[in-house]
C-alpha cells in the first residue's frame, strides 16, 4: 500500500471521526449544562408520578396529589404512562434518562433536517448543536419534557428515514403518546399517502387498545372526562401558551367570547394551513409541507407551551435554506425570527397572576411572538408555493 493511498484514507476518515466525536459530546454537554441529577425538572416529575402510579396500581390522573408541591396532574393519554413506566425506577434516574433521550433526539433532528434539505453531515451536527440555543429546546431540557423525543420520531417517519413498510408507525406512536401529532395523520391523508395514514391511524388505535387492556379505568376516564378539560394543563392565557387560544384568551381577558372566537380562528387557520401543506407537497416541497403542518398544529392546539415549539429548529433551518443573498430583507427577516426563538422573548414580559390581561399593544406583540413568527413563516411558505419551479 503506497503512502498516497494511506494519506487519502486518513483524510477521508478524520472528518468522520471528528463528526462522531462531536455527536458523542452533545449528550455529555446536555448532562453538564442541565445537570439533571440536581435539577427540579417540573414536567418530568409529572411523568414520574404517573409512572409510579402505574407501577403501584394508583390512578395515574390523580396520583399527583400524593406528591407534595405537585400542582398539575398527568394530561397525556394513558398509553403515555406505559411508555413512561421505566421512569418509575427513580426520580434521579428518570431525569438522566430523559436528558440523554432528548440529546440523542437532537442528533436525530439534526440528521433528518440536513438530509431533507440536502445538506451534508457537518450541517447535521451543526443543526443539533445550534438547536441548544433555542428557547423551546432549552425549556424542554430544563423541564424534562418529551417534546424532542416526539419531534425525532415524527421527523424520522415523515422524512422517509425509516423503511417504507414501517412508515406511519412512528407517527402513530407519537399520537398515542400525545394527541397533537395526530395532525400528521390528516397530512398523510390529504397528500394521498393512504397506506401510511392507515398504518399511523392503526398504530394509534392499537396504543389505545393496549392502554385499555393494562389500565382500563384510566383509559375510560381519559377518553370520557379528561380529554374534554382543555384547562387541565394550566390556564390558557398564561404567557407560555403560544397558540391561537392563548392569544385570544389574553386579548379577551378570558371572557366567554374566547371559546367561540378560538374555534373560528382555529378552523380558518387549520384549513388554510393544511391546504398550503398539500400544495407544497404537490409542488415538490415535501419537507416544507411537513414544517407547515407542524406549525398549523401548534397554532390550532388549545395549549402550545413554548417547549412544544421545538419544531422551530427545522422551521428555522428551512427558512435559512431559502435565503438568497447575504444582505437582503429576507435575511433580515430570518434573523428576526431566529432571534425570537433563540431569546425566548415572550419571557421578557411580566407574567403569571393574570398580568397577561394588562399588556399594552407592543407588549401584546411580544407576548405572541412565537405565534406571529409561525404565521410569517406560513406566509413565506405561501410565496414559495407560488413559485413556478419545482425542487
Amino acid at each position: 500500500m503506497t503512502t498516497n493511498v494511506v494519506s487519502e484514507r486518513v483524510r477521508r476518515r478524520v472528518p468522520t471521526a471528528v463528526l462522531v466525536l462531536a455527536a458523542t459530546m452533545l449528550p455529555v454537554l446536555c448532562l453538564l449544562v442541565w445537570h439533571p441529577w440536581s435539577a427540579t425538572m417540573g414536567d418530568l416529575r409529572v411523568y414520574y408520578a404517573a409512572a409510579r402510579g402505574l407501577v403501584d396500581g394508583d390512578d395515574i390522573y390523580t396520583v399527583h396529589h400524593k406528591f407534595p408541591g405537585m400542582g398539575l396532574g398527568f394530561t397525556y393519554p394513558p398509553f403515555a404512562a406505559l411508555v413512561f413506566a421505566p421512569l418509575a425506577a427513580g426520580l434521579g434516574v428518570a431525569k438522566v434518562m430523559i436528558t440523554l433521550a432528548s440529546a440523542v433526539s437532537l442528533l436525530v433532528v439534526g440528521w433528518t433536517t440536513a438530509k431533507a434539505l440536502r445538506w451534508g453531515p457537518v450541517a447535521a451536527v451543526v443543526v443539533a448543536f445550534a438547536a441548544l440555543l433555542f428557547e423551546p429546546v432549552r425549556s424542554t431540557l430544563g423541564l424534562g419534557q418529551i417534546n424532542l423525543v416526539l419531534l425525532a420520531l415524527l421527523m424520522l417517519d415523515l422524512t422517509g428515514s425509516v423503511p417504507r413498510r414501517f412508515r406511519g408507525v412512528l407517527v402513530g406512536i407519537a399520537t398515542g403518546i400525545k394527541l397533537t401529532p395526530g395532525i400528521f395523520i390528516l397530512f398523510l391523508l390529504i397528500t394521498r399517502r393512504y397506506r401510511e395514514a392507515a398504518v399511523a391511524a392503526g398504530t394509534t388505535v392499537a396504543s389505545m387498545v393496549v392502554a385499555y387492556l393494562v389500565i382500563p379505568q384510566a383509559t375510560v376516564d381519559f377518553w370520557t372526562k379528561y380529554i374534554f378539560d382543555p384547562d387541565r394543563p394550566g390556564p390558557a392565557h398564561y404567557i407560555a401558551n403560544q397558540s391561537l387560544r392563548g392569544l385570544i384568551a389574553r386579548l379577551t381577558q378570558g371572557s366567554a367570547a374566547a371559546a367561540p372566537l378560538w374555534l373560528l380562528a382555529a378552523t380558518v387557520v387549520g384549513v388554510a394551513g393544511m391546504l398550503l401543506a398539500r400544495r407544497l407537497h404537490e409542488r415538490g416541497w415535501a419537507f416544507e409541507a411537513v414544517v407547515v403542518t407542524a406549525l398549523t398544529g401548534l397554532l390550532v392546539s388549545p395549549i402550545s407551551w413554548t417547549g412544544h415549539w421545538v419544531w422551530a429548529v427545522p422551521a428555522v433551518a428551512v427558512l435559512w435554506s431559502h435565503r438568497t443573498a447575504l444582505v437582503s430583507w429576507r435575511t433580515a427577516g430570518s434573523l428576526v425570527i431566529t432571534g425570537v426563538f433563540a431569546t425566548g422573548i415572550v419571557w421578557w414580559l411580566p407574567f403569571a397572576h393574570d398580568q397577561e390581561f394588562h399588556y399594552n399593544a407592543w407588549q401584546s406583540v411580544v407576548a405572541n411572538a412565537y405565534l406571529i413568527s409561525a404565521l410569517v413563516l406560513m406566509v413565506k411558505a405561501q410565496r414559495l408555493n407560488s413559485e413556478a419551479r419545482i425542487r
